[in-house]
């Protein structure tokens, strides 16, 4: 019994093309999966050359079969490298200065647009003193005043 495929065999020369309009379009699109079938549809176009996938869909199979395995395969391997860059915060980067203030009678320094708790305040501090923060750390600053 012959089985009645649902797509006549598609061209080498086209899954071929299709594959390079795939990659093609990820220079645009940039999500990095195209990419993948896209060497998936160029690879079984080339191997339709010498094998005979019978139909179309099969070939269609074989060439996402592919692309998915190459997507989960070295999808990470290069893109981290290339995309992985740490961000500096700077509300959390001590050294510059904030004005005092008191709420509640609890100590607060306003730095970098954020109010901080005063983890170490003395008994010297006047409200709009302008200190230096040395470290911030567990929503709390650490002062010291400015000469």
């Amino acid at each position: 019994m012959t089985s009645i495929g649902l797509l006549e065999l598609i061209p080498s020369w086209m899954l071929i093309s299709l594959g390079l309009i795939l990659i093609g379009l990820e220079i645009f699109i940039g999500l990095y999966i195209l990419l993948w079938f896209g060497l998936g549809l160029i690879f079984v176009g080339l191997l339709s050359f010498f094998v005979d996938f019978g139909h179309g869909e099969i070939q269609l199979i074989f060439a996402f079969a592919i692309g998915t395995v190459l997507l989960f395969a070295l999808r990470r391997k290069l893109i981290s490298p290339l995309n992985a860059q740490t961000e500096s915060l700077s509300t959390y980067e001590p050294g510059e200065t904030g004005v005092l203030s008191q709420h509640n009678g609890q100590w607060m320094v306003f730095y970098h647009g954020t109010h901080w708790l005063v983890a170490n305040p003395s008994n010297d501090l006047t409200p709009d003193q302008h200190i230096k923060v040395t470290q911030i750390k567990n929503n709390q600053a650490w002062i010291e005043t400015v000469s």
